[in-house]
Parts: C-alpha cells; sequence; structure tokens
C-alpha cells in the first residue's frame, strides 16, 4: 500500500483546512453582499412610494385648495 508521511498528512490536513476557511468566506462574503443588495433595493423602492404619496397628497391639497377658491369667487365679481 501507499502510505504518506507524516510530514505529508499534516499539510495535507492544514491546506483543506485554509481552502474550507477561504470558501467558507466567499460563501458568506456572498450572502452578505446578496442581503445588502437586497436591502437597498427594497430601500429605493420603499423611498419611491414614499415620495407618489407624498406627490399625490400635496396634489390633492392643490386641488383642492383651488375648488375652494373657484367656489368662493363667483359671487364676488
Amino acid at each position: 500500500m501507499f502510505e504518506l508521511s507524516k510530514q505529508r498528512l499534516t499539510a495535507d490536513n492544514q491546506f483543506l483546512k485554509i481552502q474550507t476557511r477561504a470558501l467558507s468566506r466567499a460563501r458568506i462574503m456572498s450572502e452578505t453582499e446578496k442581503l445588502t443588495q437586497q436591502r437597498e433595493d427594497n430601500m429605493l423602492k420603499l423611498r419611491g412610494l414614499r415620495l407618489a404619496n407624498e406627490t399625490s397628497v400635496k396634489q390633492a391639497g392643490l386641488a383642492a385648495q383651488i375648488k375652494m377658491k373657484s367656489r368662493r369667487r363667483p359671487g364676488f365679481k
């Protein structure tokens, strides 16, 4: 049979340990980046909805003011 030296086994085990750590770190970083991107996308979506809502509220307020003014004016020629 082919037997590896103790030094070779130790080196292989250390290499595998380092390789496993590197792969784990890469996976964690990938997941973190994915979560960060999802959070940013959600934030932008919510910001857009909030701005659209604020705009519609302002337009409704302006329309109500114009309507109120136009009701008062016809009697004051």
